[in-house]
């Protein structure tokens, strides 16, 4: 069962107003709340709210600090999935600091700075969070895409600011030898800020790419790729983690296949990668891209670059003949 309703406003905590407009009744007490409830507990079921983020006039948006005086029709407890023209987010058994971070990531980016001042105002997030370029950003849901590697439907999108704890429990989840070659250096605790760099991105100059398996909203992360432009030299530093039960499935291969292509859509010249001597994956990894690949050893750090304007004509040919 899909339950689908329209909302007229909702607050930063998830409840949402539907009943009432300033100079006229828009609709009465409504069953809204009884097929929210209903598709919640039916199996398999969804309720999802519908919220343009602004006003017709675009002076005005829908996503508010607290709805006041303005009566609430859906209590955040029942709230599960929001769309609005930004994006899609599943509010139900998030915390307070994750519902307001989720609700800000969908509001239209005009009001996105004043949303997370008002947050932190009222206590929502911590006075020592920044507003980072990614709730500036419009997400690009072009990237978004379910692709198939064995049995596992695995879907590859975006990193949203609603990802950080998910992305630290991926890193949690890593072997040892995966953290090394991730972080080349052993390493036991990943703090939020980390979490924060990788999921608060602006799309363009530095980009993370999640692979994620399970239910909307409650996905487990199961890879990691991303990208950090240095803006000197117009190069992207690339990295991956791959949880171990994903591993040789070609999911590396997919993730690097996206990001180059993102960066080459996005005026990016080229990529390069620091990793060890002695890790083959990433080295394999990186020469699947149809570029010509060079390498570099810095002291015992081994350089690979590559430049989106030298195709590299034998690769071509190979897999020509395959």
């Amino acid at each position: 069962m899909v339950s689908i309703n329209v909302a007229m406003e909702m607050d930063l905590t998830g409840q949402a107003a539907a009943d009432a407009l300033p100079i006229n009744l828009y609709t009465g007490a409504s069953g809204m709340l009884d097929f929210i409830r209903g598709a919640s507990q039916a199996e398999g079921g969804k309720a999802i709210l519908l919220l343009t983020a602004t006003s017709k006039d675009g002076k005005r948006s829908h996503v508010v600090p607290s709805l006041g005086d303005t009566a609430v029709v859906i209590p955040r407890s029942d709230v599960q999935y929001v769309v609005t023209e930004f994006g899609a987010v599943n509010l139900f058994g998030k915390s307070l600091q994750e519902r307001a971070l989720a609700m800000i990531s969908i509001a239209h980016p005009d009001f996105r700075e004043q949303l997370f001042k008002e947050a932190q105002t009222m206590g929502l997030l911590g006075t020592e969070r920044r507003l980072k370029e990614a709730l500036l950003g419009i997400y690009p849901a072009s990237l978004e895409e379910t692709v198939t590697l064995g049995k596992d439907p695995i879907t590859v999108r975006p990193a949203k600011p609603v990802d950080e704890r998910r992305i630290q429990e991926h890193f949690y989840s890593l072997g040892k030898d995966d953290v090394i070659a991730r972080f080349f250096h052993e390493k036991t605790r990943f703090v939020r800020d980390e979490a924060e760099g990788l999921s608060q991105i602006d799309y363009r100059k530095n980009l993370t790419l999640l692979a994620l398996v399970g239910e909307f909203g409650f996905s487990r992360v199961v890879g990691v790729g991303e990208y950090l432009l240095d803006e000197s030299t117009n190069m992207a530093e690339v990295a991956f983690s791959i949880s171990s039960d994903f591993q040789g499935k070609g999911l590396g291969t997919h993730l690097m296949g996206k990001l180059s292509e993102a960066a080459l859509n996005n005026g990016i010249a080229g990529l390069l990668a620091y990793t060890a001597e002695t890790n083959e994956g990433m080295i394999r990894l990186f020469h699947t891209l149809p570029y010509v690949v060079r390498t570099e050893m810095d002291k015992d750090i081994l350089m690979l670059t590559c430049r989106f304007d030298e195709i590299d004509r034998r690769k071509e040919l190979r897999h020509g003949q395959t």
